[in-house]
């Protein structure tokens, strides 16, 4: 394969360089608009969409899974075990619990798990207020729901 060159003048090259930026804009913004990142989506808008419900029930799921396992193993050490070993069981409990619940929910909501989380994300700018307020109400009564079935 031969090397190719390309003679230009150089009065145009300014004109040519300006050029294959706008053209490398137009791309990636057809890209975007294809894969539907097309810029913000309006509230009025996002509400409507089924990826933010599914989301938000996916937030609750996984905070009642997480809040029901590591409750579960704190409480299920035993009456007469030793601080030690209820400490090992919780932690055994919720390291594995956070990283089986990243692996099946971090496709559909991000697996935020936690309010702190969802917040900080919504400071960055990483997810837009309304969604971040819907994980927060979600995550806040999975928690209550996990904290039930292990009290019931």
């Amino acid at each position: 394969m031969g090397e190719q060159t390309f003679h230009i003048a150089d009065d145009n090259l300014e004109q040519h360089i300006v050029t294959l930026f706008e053209k490398l804009e137009c791309m990636r913004r057809d890209a975007n608009a294809d894969a539907g990142l097309s810029g913000k989506v309006p509230a009025r808008l996002e509400v409507r969409t089924l990826s933010l419900w599914k989301a938000v029930v996916a937030e609750c799921a996984a905070s009642f899974l997480y809040v029901f396992i590591v409750c579960g193993a704190a409480g299920g050490a035993g009456v007469g075990a030793s601080t030690s070993a209820v400490l090992l069981a919780t932690a055994l409990a919720s390291g594995c619990a956070i990283a089986t619940i990243t692996m099946c929910f971090a496709n559909i909501s991000g697996a935020h798990v936690n309010p702190a989380v969802s917040a900080a994300l919504c400071v960055r700018r990483r997810v837009s207020p309304l969604r971040a307020a819907l994980y927060v109400a979600a995550q806040c009564g999975g928690a209550i729901a996990g904290a039930a079935a292990i009290y019931g």
